[in-house]
């Protein structure tokens, strides 16, 4: 049986496994890296710095199967340049198993409707 101080030392810890906010800044130093690489080139570079900070890209603009707009801002990716309302983020997710459980809780619908 688990020990109430170690659930609770789980508990605590969780919030620092994995945060959207730091998803959106290293993203934000990708993008900013971005900019350096030539004409046309900056969602490849921006994918393969998320690859390595330890994010997946998972976005595309197609709509769901319910005919919902996608939440994914590409068009900020394409140009290398940050989204207005960090949607752009929305096209990364944790690779990491527990990180990735905590986003899904922390966005747990990737819904564009305002």
């Amino acid at each position: 049986m688990i020990r109430p101080r170690y659930l609770l030392m789980l508990v605590l810890a969780l919030p620092l496994a994995g945060c959207f906010s730091d998803q959106q800044k290293q993203l934000y130093a990708c993008e900013a890296n971005a900019t350096h690489t030539g004409p046309g080139q900056p969602m490849k570079a921006i994918q393969a710095c998320m690859d390595q900070a330890g994010y997946r890209f998972t976005g595309w603009d197609d709509p769901d199967a319910e005919g919902n707009q996608a939440p994914c801002d590409m068009a900020a990716i394409v140009r290398g340049m940050p989204s207005g309302d960090g949607k752009d983020a929305m096209c990364f997710e944790p690779k990491g198993w527990l990180a990735l459980k905590i986003y899904k809780i922390e966005v747990p619908v990737k819904d564009a409707k305002s």
